[in-house]
């Protein structure tokens, strides 16, 4: 153990010397991405390891054997997706959190490995992230009981209209019931109004035919 943690300690200084294996226009040219690709042109200087140029990836750049996919904590990366795979690992394994777990099984994970003591290699304080998810959990639990309030709420008031709507439905078929004739004496009121609005008007034409005789005698 103490040798690997040597070795830990060795490949830490021998990466800050290590350089950045990229694509050699990569820095200059923003359509060319970052990563690494073997240089094959026939004339690159890169390829054939002359001064000045990106260095190319050599085996002498590799780390030892022993620490070679090592954490810096000295325990061996394992993606963990959910409680059962974190308790099958071994004790030279630390979990590393997958990306895509919810919140609750996140929780529950974090539970277990504190409870069990293993390692989350990507979370620097565990105690601290499973409060935060707690918090977040418990205000998502009151925005969705708010929400569910402001339904049924909703649902009521439509209730509450709709019933209003049929008291004054049943309301006006009543008082239709109890008044059958009522519609006619309506319409026959009119008729009488428009006859005598006639009639006056007949009168009154015949008052000036008459006062247009005198005139004339």
């Amino acid at each position: 153990m103490a040798d690997i943690k040597q070795l830990l300690e060795q490949r830490k200084k021998e990466k800050k010397h290590k350089p950045n294996f990229v694509v050699k226009e990569s820095h200059n040219k923003r359509k060319i991405e970052v990563k690494w690709r073997f240089p094959d042109g026939r004339h690159s200087g890169v390829r054939q390891e002359h001064k000045g140029k990106p260095a190319l990836v050599t085996i002498g750049y590799r780390t030892n054997k022993l620490v070679r996919g090592l954490h810096s904590s000295g325990l061996r990366p394992v993606v963990v997706n959910n409680e059962k795979e974190l308790l099958s690992l071994k004790k030279d394994q630390g979990a590393i959190l997958s990306s895509g777990i919810g919140a609750k099984k996140r929780l529950a994970i974090i539970e277990a490995a504190v409870k069990n003591k293993i390692a989350v290699l990507n979370v620097k304080d565990l105690a601290k992230l499973k409060e935060n998810i707690s918090n977040d959990l418990v205000s998502r639990k009151k925005e969705k009981a708010e929400k569910v309030k402001l339904r049924s709420k909703k649902e009521e008031d439509k209730k509450k209209i709709a019933e209003k709507k049929k008291k004054e439905e049943e309301k006006k078929k009543e008082e239709s019931k109890k008044s059958p004739n009522a519609e006619e004496n309506k319409l026959e009121e009119s008729l009488n109004a428009e006859v005598q609005h006639e009639q006056e008007k007949k009168e009154m034409e015949k008052q000036e035919a008459e006062k247009t005789i005198i005139k004339k005698q």
